[in-house]
C-alpha cells in the first residue's frame, strides 16, 4: 500500500511533460501513392488520415497523433489480373521536426481481383457461356511505415514527399495466406486548421 504514493510521486514529472491536446486544431492528410509489389505487380492508391487523439511532450516539443485512415487502390499484375482494394486502419504519427514526420499503421480491407481474358462456365443445360468480370474476393491485412519529408523550407508549405514500405497479407489464397511486400512513393497534402475536437 505504501508503494502507491511512491508510484504517483515518480510519475508526476511524466504527467507534467505530456498533455492531452484535444482542443488543438489537428491536420488532416490526403495522399496519393504509386506502388510496386515485389510479386511483379504495380498500382496506385489514394487515401486520407484524420487524427482523433494527440499528445504533446512539453519538454521536447515532440507530438504524437493517433489517427484513423482509409485508402482505395488498384493493383495490376500483367497478363493475369487487376485488383481493387479498399481498407481502413489505425495508426500513430510522430512529429519531431517541422521538416518531416513518420507514421506506423495497421489496416484491414477487402480486395477484389478480376481475371484477364475470357472465363467460361457451363450452365445447368451443359451450354458454355462467357462470364463477365470474373474474379475472386479476398481479405487483406496491411502493416506500413511511412516517412514524409517537406518539399521545401517554407513554413507554410503543405506538400510532403511520402515514402512507404509495407507488408500485407492476402487471404484466403488457395486456403492459405499470400504475403506481399510493396514499395510505395507519392505526395502528401496537409489540410491545416481543421478542428476535430
Amino acid at each position: 500500500m505504501k508503494a502507491v504514493p511512491l508510484l504517483l510521486l515518480l510519475s508526476l514529472p511524466r504527467i507534467a511533460f505530456t498533455q492531452d491536446s484535444l482542443d488543438l486544431h489537428k491536420p488532416i492528410f490526403l495522399y496519393g501513392l504509386a506502388a510496386y509489389d515485389i510479386a511483379k505487380s504495380f498500382g496506385v492508391s489514394i487515401g486520407a488520415s484524420a487524427p482523433f487523439h494527440s499528445v504533446i511532450n512539453l519538454k521536447t516539443g515532440a507530438e504524437r497523433y493517433e489517427f484513423i485512415s482509409s485508402e482505395l487502390g488498384e493493383y495490376r499484375h500483367p497478363f493475369a489480373y487487376t485488383s481493387i482494394l479498399f481498407n481502413v486502419g489505425v495508426g500513430v504519427e510522430y512529429i519531431r521536426s517541422s521538416k518531416h514526420f513518420s507514421e506506423l499503421s495497421i489496416s484491414q480491407g477487402v480486395m477484389r481481383s478480376i481475371y484477364d481474358g475470357k472465363v467460361y462456365e457451363l450452365d445447368q443445360n451443359g451450354n458454355i457461356k462467357d462470364r463477365k468480370l470474373y474474379g475472386r474476393t479476398y481479405f487483406t491485412t496491411q502493416f506500413a511505415y511511412s516517412v514524409n519529408y517537406k518539399m521545401n523550407k517554407k513554413s507554410q508549405n503543405l506538400w510532403f514527399i511520402r515514402l512507404r514500405p509495407c507488408t500485407w497479407l492476402q487471404y484466403p489464397y488457395n486456403s492459405f495466406l499470400k504475403l506481399h511486400f510493396s514499395l510505395q512513393a507519392g505526395i502528401t497534402y496537409c489540410l491545416k486548421n481543421h478542428s476535430l475536437s
